[in-house]
């Protein structure tokens, strides 16, 4: 097994460990075929989920998140109607965050802020913290990541 496959699987099961620790159910699709990892069923409205899992390593201050795929063969990018969330496990700080496909759709990679910006920028900046739980729906949370 590449080192690749192995971060992918780590990521992946640190991504379903948190969304049980929730208190959703979680179901793993057969085969690798789909664009998505793993099925969110909501737990208040059996709501079914698609969420595509990611392992990144922060610098501490940004987590990137990469919305695409690629290996030598082909290469693609995840859009609204593949996935509904795009979850990152960021082994740096063992945390995972929750993005709806709504705020991604059509970009191949997005930065979360962890720490603030050195020079105190706050515009145009996302900040990490109204992703580390999948609040709400895909389609509720506004551009802040904040519940609507």
């Amino acid at each position: 097994m590449g080192r690749t496959t192995e971060a992918g699987e780590i990521g992946e099961a640190a991504i379903l460990a948190d969304i049980r620790r929730q208190g959703h159910g979680v179901a793993i699709p057969f085969g690798h075929s789909l664009p998505f990892d793993l099925i969110v069923i909501r737990h208040e409205t059996g709501a079914l989920e698609r969420v595509q899992c990611n392992y990144t390593t922060s610098d501490g201050k940004v987590v990137r998140v990469v919305v695409g795929s690629h290996s030598a063969w082909v290469g693609y990018r995840y859009t609204a109607q593949m996935v509904d969330w795009m979850a990152v496990y960021d082994a740096t700080t063992n945390r995972c965050f929750y993005i709806p496909a709504w705020t991604w759709d059509g970009q191949t990679q997005l930065n979360l802020r962890l720490a603030p910006t050195a020079n105190g920028q706050k515009r145009g900046v996302r900040f990490a913290f109204p992703y580390d739980t999948l609040a709400g729906e895909p389609q509720q949370l506004s551009a802040s990541g904040r519940v609507e």
